[in-house]
């Protein structure tokens, strides 16, 4: 009876590491790095063992994890093209740092395949629109995408897979003009800086006229408005000096 618990819970165990139940995956062109970042962002539990093939041009990993009681943010090595996911369970966020871009107007081209080695019940892909840019185009195997806005404003492709296999592999590609060679970050700080530099316009003699009202027929009605009184008192004053 033992035993037989024992291989049920070792086969348990293998079983919960090949299953993410939802995994996000959001591609950022040129938002904040001068490049393409990608991030992937899941819950573990059981401190079980995820992987994720990558490709071979990384720049660098970050890896963050959040709990209720940490907060984990640290620069990760990758070893053989494969990111292992830490022990530890918890809400946890991956960014990758892929190709750099020249940082000079022109067009952008960037292609990513993903894959995993677990099962994803439900895969959700995000690709953002940089802001100013121009001709964006973008496609991705395995996934039906519509444009969206999130709640700060910013405007991806998104699309949603379920069942997602280890044997499923999705190629996402995407290219568009880049007319001002800056991020999306630098791009919306060099639009505010332009907006708040731009002067007032001088006010015209009729604006000022609308600021400053000054009502020249009141010192008319006003003049009228005594000389009646004094006709009407010069003609009460006439009979009795007759």
């Amino acid at each position: 009876m033992k035993k037989t618990f024992f291989y049920l819970l070792i086969f348990s165990q293998v079983f919960s590491q090949s299953i993410i139940d939802t995994l996000s995956v959001t591609v950022y062109p040129e938002f904040s790095y001068p490049g393409v970042a990608v991030e992937y962002k899941f819950d573990k539990v059981n401190n079980s063992n995820i992987t994720f093939p990558l490709p071979v041009n990384i720049d660098s990993v970050l890896y963050t994890i959040s709990t209720d009681s940490l907060e984990f943010e640290e620069i990760v090595q990758i070893e053989n093209n494969l990111l292992k996911t830490l022990n530890q369970n918890g809400n946890h966020t991956v960014y990758l740092f892929l190709d750099k871009f020249i940082k000079n107007p022109g067009p952008r081209r960037f292609s990513y395949n993903f894959a995993s080695n677990q099962n994803i019940n439900t895969l959700i892909l995000g690709v953002q629109i940089p802001f100013g840019s121009e001709d964006f185009e973008i496609s991705a195997s395995n996934f039906s995408l519509e444009k969206v806005r999130d709640q700060n404003g910013l405007t991806f492709y998104q699309g949603i897979s379920n069942n997602f296999t280890n044997e499923t592999k999705s190629s996402i590609s995407l290219s568009y003009y880049n007319p001002h060679g800056n991020t999306s970050i630098q791009y919306a700080a060099n639009i505010s800086t332009q907006d708040s530099t731009i002067e007032a316009p001088q006010p015209t003699v009729k604006d000022k006229f609308v600021r400053y009202p000054l009502l020249t027929w009141e010192p008319m009605i006003m003049f009228l408005f005594l000389t009646l009184i004094l006709v009407l008192i010069y003609e009460f004053q006439r009979p009795k000096n007759d």
